[in-house]
């Protein structure tokens, strides 16, 4: 299911500095109630234990390290090590062994043969792991974390929250009550509380943490308001009908460990879960974890998971396995959220700034993040599975990455994955006469700029169900003169470019680069006039000192 691929090193910064457009003079949009901004709060956060980690290339624990015991501070817990055995005799051997020398085993997976054993010193390390053998691998017990709260996804007014309208911009019918129902849900989160927009709803609640409830955090709300975005009530949640299961995996402070996220995994797929929703992660890889992806996905279980708000280019586990759908945030004019990862490892994108959701014990909030993001695509694939029974969870997730909106390079890319979530083509895949062009985004390409000149890419993708066989684009530049530019033929899903090369000194950041573009059928209406046509300013950023 997950495409991998690599691009060279220098366009994976230039997609992180700005090959973007930014749009200007955007009107304010009134929430239609009140709501507290905890898409980052304005008060001092309190400490928690995890930071995220200065962001490059590192080693996720080499035997050198792990002989030495010393675990990245920060990353992973101090005094454990994760052990996963290859056979499960030798598993057992271990067991027995380190039983018989004082027990220092703090948790089991035995259908992965993988334990989480206590360590008070290198020389407890070095004794434990010769104790398991060749047989085993070890890892320490990285640290999982929710996603940092963006601190202002909307600043400067180029980004545009959804408010309560990140449904109706999916292309969901108001009446959606049915979607999801057949369907279990697994959330690994920080818990679920009692909340208005949950009353009545069939949530089962587990718990595989020590209770920390601090309600100050300001991650103590974060699986509620995950759990009203899939089936919150009076039109709030994507999947209204699904069954969840809530699998508490971390505590209060949005703070986990892998070993306890591969354990949740476990308990969703044997609990029944048809889909797994994440919106967490960890930078550090473990056997452990990964063993449990794979059982998952033996299990035909579809697994979704944020890709991290740090703006950089990198992914966390478990959204860095292959067969994770990786998702990253888009706001209401379908441009990635600043403060999104990039990486190969992202599948699509989906609204993740300013969305409103529940929060803790009854409150409401203005949500931003791949957090954020993350349900409306878990939720997506139990609302379509309910709607195709006949399709398996992975199949329904095919679907979701098969129609979606091409943006960013066009193509699969390190922003968007294979596009924006777009539940109306997914419903109406199969409906014939649908003709739509739609301008699909504006592309610097600084992979392939001189010194002088910069390519501006101007896709235009085929978003109906038949064939176009003459589609054109006018593009005007700097508020000139219109210029039409035939394209050609486009078959259903085909995405097309127009390649215009700009002198460097037009993308100016103070001044900038304004362009339109609209697109046209010769000889036929556009079924879906909304898309025919975007406008933006581009500008490269001034560089960081």
């Amino acid at each position: 299911m997950k495409q991998r691929f690599f691009l060279l090193a220098a366009f994976l910064v230039v997609a992180y500095l700005g090959g973007r457009y930014l749009f200007e003079g955007r009107p304010e949009i009134a929430p239609s109630q009140e709501v507290e901004k905890a898409s980052g709060s304005s008060k001092p956060k309190p400490s928690r234990t995890y930071t995220p980690p200065v962001l490059e290339s590192r080693d996720h624990g080499s035997e050198t390290a792990k002989d030495d015991f010393a675990p990245p501070d920060g990353l992973a817990k101090q005094n454990e090590l994760l052990l996963t055995f290859s056979d499960p005799a030798a598993y057992q051997r271990f067991l027995d062994s380190l039983r018989a020398a004082g027990d220092k085993v703090i948790g089991r997976i035995d259908a992965l043969s993988a334990a989480r054993v206590r360590i008070d010193s290198a020389e407890d390390a070095r004794r434990v792991k010769n104790l398991a053998g060749d047989e085993a691998s070890s890892d320490y017990n990285y640290i999982v974390a929710a996603p940092t709260l963006p601190e202002s996804p909307t600043s400067g007014g180029y980004a545009i929250p959804f408010d309560n309208q990140a449904l109706n911009w999916l292309g969901v019918p108001e009446d959606h009550r049915e979607w999801g129902k057949g369907v279990m849900i697994a959330l690994l989160d920080t818990g679920v509380s009692e909340h208005a927009s949950l009353d009545d709803l069939p949530i089962e609640r587990k718990s595989l943490v020590e209770s920390s409830d601090n309600p100050e955090s300001d991650y103590n709300g974060h699986g509620t308001a995950i759990a009203s975005l899939l089936v919150g009530k009076d039109g709030m949640g994507i999947a209204p009908a699904a069954e969840v299961i809530s699998i508490q995996v971390m505590d209060s402070e949005g703070i986990g460990d892998s070993f306890t996220l591969a354990a949740g995994i476990m308990e969703a797929v044997d609990s029944g879960a048809s889909v797994v929703s994440m919106s967490l992660g960890s930078y550090g890889y473990t056997s452990v974890l990964e063993n449990a992806v794979n059982y998952a996905l033996s299990q035909e279980v579809a697994l979704v998971a944020s890709i991290g708000n740090d703006g950089a280019n990198v992914a966390p586990y478990p959204a860095q396995f292959q067969g994770v759908i990786g998702v990253t945030a888009v706001d209401k004019e379908s441009q990635r959220a600043a403060f999104s990862n990039y990486s190969p490892a992202v599948d699509i994108a989906a609204p993740g700034v300013g969305v409103f959701a529940a929060w803790g014990d009854e409150k409401w909030i203005s949500f931003s993040g791949t957090s954020a993001a993350t349900p409306y695509v878990s939720g997506s694939i139990a609302a379509t599975m309910s709607l195709n029974p006949e399709l398996s969870p992975n199949q329904a997730a095919d679907l979701l990455l098969n129609y979606a909106d091409d943006g960013g390079a066009p193509g699969l890319d390190v922003e968007f994955g294979s596009g924006t979530l777009n539940l109306d083509r997914v419903i109406k895949r199969d409906e014939p006469n649908i003709y739509d062009a739609a301008v699909g985004d504006f592309y610097l390409d600084l992979d392939q700029a001189t010194d002088t000149t910069i390519p501006l890419r101007v896709t235009v993708q085929n978003r109906g169900t038949e064939r176009l066989n003459s589609v054109s684009v006018a593009v005007t530049q700097n508020d000139g003169i219109p210029q039409k530019v035939y394209l050609g033929s486009l078959v259903e899903n085909e995405t097309t470019t127009h390649t215009i090369y700009l002198d460097k000194a037009q993308l100016d950041p103070e001044t900038g680069y304004s362009i339109s573009a609209e697109t046209i059928i010769a000889g036929r209406d556009d079924s879906r006039s909304s898309n025919d046509a975007k406008s933006g300013t581009l500008r490269i950023p001034n560089e960081s000192p």
